[in-house]
């Protein structure tokens, strides 16, 4: 089990400005953990389903609390109220209200997209009063930090990095005793309680057509044509390219999906963001491993196909965070990372798990934008 304590949060800096501070995320990204364990504050209110409200061992009622908090916010403290949502709506207002007269650092945590857009919104009574912080999957620099002060080999590290990017694997892997098969056992009830939870939370259903698209993203189709191509041979009245873009839209709200440019196009290429969520998916459309017992080889041989793909994401992902750049890809030529800043090319990447000849090499160099560095990431290669 990897120690979460560990590892860093970028998000923790931008929690700490001054000013409140709406943070959200889909479900168990570590929002509540970075809170109680990397943030400084003084109280601690979480809102349980039913409405109660607890405070360490203490079970609050919502009139004992409105007054509690309006008390606090006259302090010179940090508060954190975490799933405000869950509150009844006259808490905005009552936010509004004191907000002028608040000496206190408040922070609101939300675990839905849909939340900080409501705040966000012209009638929302918090418009211009809160910061809103994106909490996803940890960011690739903040877990190379907290890894490699475990003493783990460069190669391992970049191996199951990836699969950590979900902190709530940490409780079910050995960073020093790897085991893909460790992965595959939590994901396969995990994964299916855990997008259940996040449609949720969004107010919508996980319909047969979400669940056709997350699938097709999972095979590898990444365009909303290659999509629609795939939905249509389960449906009756096939998708069109437009339709699916409506869905693939509110996946990436819901945290779900992401995306990337195409470079000098204004189109994008999506892939499901979670590692974890794309494998499950992965390997339940191709064996069925949820409801049927498959042979842990069989299973882990499938992964084995989608670990490559991991590896590749996360390290032109992480190359970037250092350039400060955004990723974008380039299929023909193919080329797995071109890395843009202010509208310039800086760097391109070519991603390999193992070794990599020389004659590969040359082929990325011919097939590279002329403008800016060029990167090989391998396990080996020959000196130039």
């Amino acid at each position: 089990m990897i120690p979460i304590t560990m590892i860093p949060r970028s998000e923790v800096q931008k929690i700490e400005k001054p000013g409140w501070v709406l943070v959200f995320g889909r479900r168990k990204t570590g929002k509540t953990y970075m809170l109680r364990h990397m943030v400084r504050h003084e109280n601690y209110f979480f809102v349980t389903r039913g409405g109660l409200i607890l405070e360490h061992e203490e079970q609050l009622l919502y009139p004992v609390f409105e007054e509690r908090i309006k008390n606090l916010l006259l302090k010179d403290i940090t508060v954190v109220v975490d799933e405000f949502q869950r509150l009844p709506e006259k808490f905005l207002d009552l936010l509004h209200y004191h907000s002028p007269d608040s000496r206190a650092k408040l922070i609101l945590v939300g675990s839905s997209f849909s939340v900080a857009r409501k705040l966000m919104e012209r009638r929302s009574p918090l418009l211009g009063i809160v910061r809103p912080v994106k909490v996803g999957l940890i960011r690739p620099v903040d877990l190379i930090r907290g890894l490699f002060k475990l003493g783990i080999s460069p190669e391992l590290l970049l191996r199951i990095a990836p699969y950590i990017r979900d902190p709530w694997i940490m409780r079910f892997v050995n960073p020093g005793k790897f085991r893909r098969s460790d992965v595959i056992e939590a994901i396969r009830f995990n994964v299916p309680a855990l997008i259940g939870e996040v449609f949720s939370e969004e107010d919508r259903v996980l319909t047969d057509r979400y669940e056709l698209i997350i699938r097709a993203l999972s095979l590898g189709n990444s365009t909303p044509g290659e999509v629609a191509g795939y939905i249509s041979g389960f449906i009756e009245r096939g998708l069109r390219s437009q339709d699916v873009k409506s869905y693939l839209a509110n996946l990436l709200r819901m945290g779900i999906a992401s995306r990337t440019q195409l470079a000098g196009r204004k189109r994008y290429l999506y892939s499901i963001e979670s590692p974890l969520i794309d494998l499950f998916y992965y390997l339940d459309t191709k064996l069925g491993y949820y409801e049927i017992d498959v042979p842990m080889e069989e299973l882990e041989n499938l992964a084995s196909v989608k670990e490559g793909t991991y590896f590749e994401r996360f390290v032109v992902d992480l190359i970037a965070s250092l350039y400060g750049a955004r990723v974008q890809r380039s299929l023909d030529p193919e080329i797995d990372g071109i890395l843009v800043k202010k509208g310039r090319i800086v760097a391109a990447i070519e991603v390999k798990m193992g070794d990599i000849a020389r004659e590969e090499i040359i082929k990325f160099l011919e097939r590279a934008p002329k403008e800016g560095e060029k990167i090989v990431v391998a396990r080996e290669g020959p000196s130039l």
